[in-house]
């Protein structure tokens, strides 16, 4: 399937979907259904703060797929993308083209027990398994460095 890549341009709820999406169909294997519950019950308000934010989007006839961003402090904040499109090439292309768009690559990143692979197949390393509570669940989660 072909899909683009392009700034963030008032994408927050579009983003806030997939989100929502990606969470609770794309995690089921390494999340139980009261983790992904708690993670993110329904859909989210509209992601706002990504305008923020260096923002990048991936989009397919005109509907959003996927988006990362980075913060200001070089922290990779949010890295979903929907699950009718898991591997197939989107999170490695939102992340090619988020470092060509930011002076200072990311340095750090709160990587989901999903997204820990993708990591650390472009040299990023665990240093720090956490132990996360959302609304009264605790949620794994692995803080990385690139190495």
């Amino acid at each position: 399937m072909i899909f683009s890549i392009r700034p963030y341009h008032d994408d927050a709820r579009a983003c806030a979907e997939v989100y929502f999406h990606a969470v609770q169909r794309g995690t089921h294997e390494k999340y139980t259904e009261a983790q992904r519950s708690a993670w993110t019950p329904t859909i989210p308000d509209p992601l706002t703060y990504l305008a923020d934010e260096t923002c990048i989007i991936a989009e397919a006839d005109g509907k959003v797929i996927g988006f990362m961003s980075v913060t200001a402090e070089h922290h990779i904040s949010m890295a979903f993308v929907h699950p009718d499109w898991h591997r197939q090439g989107v999170a490695g292309a939102l992340y090619d083209q988020m470092l060509a768009s930011v002076k200072t690559p990311p340095k750090t990143v709160h990587a989901s027990l999903i997204a820990r692979p993708f990591f650390e197949k472009r040299g990023w390393v665990a240093v720090e398994k956490e132990e996360h509570v959302v609304r009264g669940v605790m949620l794994i989660r692995h803080l990385m460095q690139l190495d």
